[in-house]
C-alpha cells in the first residue's frame, strides 16, 4: 500500500483515533470499577477505625499499632510475620496528617491497609494500621483487565476493515473524478464532469474544476481567433507587398515608378509595424501586470503633450482641439503605457469625428482619482456595439471604411486594468463618444 496515498492516511487516522478513543473509554471503565470495588472496602475500614478492637475476632482483619518510631506496640498477627512492610507504611503516615490507603501483601496475601497517623500536640504518637483480605477483589479485577484486553484485540481487525471501507467509499468518487479529469485534453475540452449533487467537498471540486475548463476553452477560442485576427490582419498587407514588389521587378521600370512602388510598401510595412506593436502590447498586458514600472509622473504634463499630438492628427480634418487640464496632478505607473492608452483613445476620437468638428480634452481630480475625460462630436456607437468595444478586433458596424486593426481599446483598457484604473465609454449615435479614464493618484 502506497503510505503517501490519501486512502493509507483515512485508514491510519481512523484507526488510530479509534483506538485512542477505545483505550481511553477502557482506561476509565477500567479505573472506575476498581474505584467502586475498592470503594466498599474503605467505607468498612474507615467505620471500624474508630473502634479498632472490633477487628480483633474477626477472621482475615488485621489490626497493627506502632509507635511514635516504627516499632510494633501491639499486632493481631505475629509479630515475625513475614513479607510485612511495617517501616513502608510507617513513612508513608509520618508524610501525611490524614488516614491513607495502601495495598501490600502480608505473606501471600493482598491486603488493603488503613494507616492512619495519631497526632497529640502537633507530634506523631502513634501509627493504626487496618487491613482487609482484598484477594477476591483482586481476582475480579484481573479478570475485568484480561476481558477488556481481548475485547480491545478482537476489535483490532474489524476496526481496520471499516477504516478500509470507509476510505474507499471516501476516495472512490475522488478517484473517478480524477480520472475523467485525466481524459480531458485540448482536443476535447467541450467535456465536462458530471454534477454529483451531493451537497459536498466533492461536488464544490467537480463546480470548480468545470468552471476551470469553462475558463480553458473560451481561452483557447480567444487565443485561436487571436491567431487568425493576426493572420488576417498581416495577409492583406503581405500579399499587397508582394504582388507591388514582384509587378516592379517584372521589367525595367522608370525611377519614378520604383519611388511609387516603395512608398506604396513603405505603407503597408508601417501598417504590420503598428499592428505587431499592438500584439506587443497585448502580450505586456497578459504577461507582465505584476511588473508595472511604477514610478510617479505629471499627468498633467503628459495630457498637454498629447493634445498638441492631437492638434497634429486633427489638422488634416480642421477638426477643433479643446481642452481643460488641472495643474499638477500626479500619478504612480508606467508613463510610456498610460500615454499609449490615452493616445489611443485620441486616435479614435478624431478617426470617427467629421471635418470641422469638436474634439474635447479635459484632466481634473475627483476624490482620490485623476480623471481624464476625451469627447468627439463623431458618428457615436451603436448599442450592440457598445458591448463588445473592447474585445481584440473588434471592429463596429460603423467603421467599415475607417482603417484600424480593432485593437487600439483592447490594449488601452489593458494598460488602464494593470494601473489598478477603469475605462468606461458612454455613446450616443450621431451626437459623439466620451471615453472616461481613471487612475489612482
Amino acid at each position: 500500500m502506497n503510505t503517501k496515498s490519501i486512502n493509507f492516511k483515512i485508514i491510519l487516522w481512523f484507526s488510530s483515533i479509534l483506538f485512542i478513543a477505545t483505550g481511553v473509554i477502557f482506561s476509565i471503565f477500567f479505573l472506575v470499577t476498581s474505584g467502586i470495588l475498592y470503594q466498599e472496602v474503605d467505607r468498612e475500614l474507615l467505620v471500624h477505625s474508630s473502634n479498632p478492637t472490633q477487628f480483633n475476632n474477626i477472621p482475615g482483619m488485621v489490626i497493627t499499632i506502632l509507635d511514635q518510631n516504627g516499632g510494633i506496640k501491639q499486632s493481631s498477627i505475629s509479630y515475625d510475620t513475614p513479607f510485612v512492610s511495617y517501616k513502608y507504611l510507617f513513612e508513608s503516615a509520618k508524610k501525611s496528617t490524614s488516614e491513607k490507603f495502601i495495598n501490600q501483601n502480608i505473606g501471600t496475601t493482598p491486603m488493603r491497609f488503613l494507616v492512619k497517623p495519631i497526632i497529640n500536640d502537633g507530634k506523631l504518637t502513634e501509627v493504626l494500621l487496618i487491613a482487609h483480605p482484598i484477594h477476591a477483589i483482586q481476582n475480579s479485577i484481573n479478570l475485568l483487565l484480561s476481558t477488556l484486553g481481548i475485547i480491545f484485540m478482537v476489535l483490532i481487525l474489524p476496526t481496520i476493515l471499516g477504516a478500509m471501507f470507509l476510505a474507499r467509499r471516501i476516495i472512490k468518487p475522488i478517484s473517478e473524478t480524477a480520472d475523467k479529469m485525466d481524459n480531458i485534453t485540448s482536443e476535447n475540452l467541450n467535456e465536462r464532469l458530471t454534477n454529483p449533487g451531493s451537497k459536498d467537498e466533492i461536488e464544490k471540486l467537480t463546480v470548480t474544476f468545470n468552471n476551470l475548463l469553462d475558463r480553458i476553452q473560451q481561452s483557447f477560442i480567444r487565443e485561436k481567433h487571436f491567431i487568425g485576427d493576426i493572420a488576417h490582419e498581416l495577409k492583406t498587407p503581405l500579399a499587397t507587398l508582394k504582388g507591388g514588389i514582384e509587378l516592379t521587378l517584372s521589367k525595367d521600370r522608370q525611377k519614378t515608378e520604383y519611388q511609387k512602388t516603395l512608398t506604396e510598401s513603405l505603407v503597408d510595412i508601417n501598417r504590420m509595424s503598428a499592428l505587431l506593436h499592438n500584439i506587443l502590447d497585448l502580450a505586456w498586458i497578459e504577461a507582465d501586470k505584476g511588473t508595472v514600472n511604477n514610478k510617479r509622473f505629471n499627468l498633467s504634463e503628459t495630457m498637454k503633450e498629447l493634445r498638441e499630438i492631437a492638434v497634429k492628427l486633427g489638422s488634416q480634418k480642421q477638426i477643433k482641439i479643446k481642452s481643460n487640464i488641472q495643474p499638477d496632478i500626479s500619478v504612480f505607473g508606467d508613463e510610456g503605457k498610460i500615454t499609449r492608452a490615452i493616445l489611443n483613445v485620441l486616435d479614435n476620437a478624431i478617426k470617427y469625428t467629421p471635418r470641422n468638428e469638436l474634439v474635447y480634452i479635459s484632466l481634473h481630480k475627483s476624490m482620490n482619482h485623476a480623471v481624464v475625460e476625451i469627447k468627439d462630436s463623431g458618428v457615436g456607437i451603436p448599442k450592440s456595439d457598445l458591448a463588445h468595444i473592447f474585445e481584440r478586433f473588434y471592429r463596429g458596424s460603423k467603421t467599415a471604411k475607417t482603417l484600424g486593426s480593432g485593437l487600439g481599446l483592447a490594449i488601452s483598457q489593458g494598460i488602464i486594468k494593470a494601473h489598478h484604473g477603469d475605462i468606461t465609454i458612454d455613446s450616443l449615435v450621431s451626437k459623439g463618444t466620451t471615453v472616461k479614464i481613471t487612475l489612482p493618484i
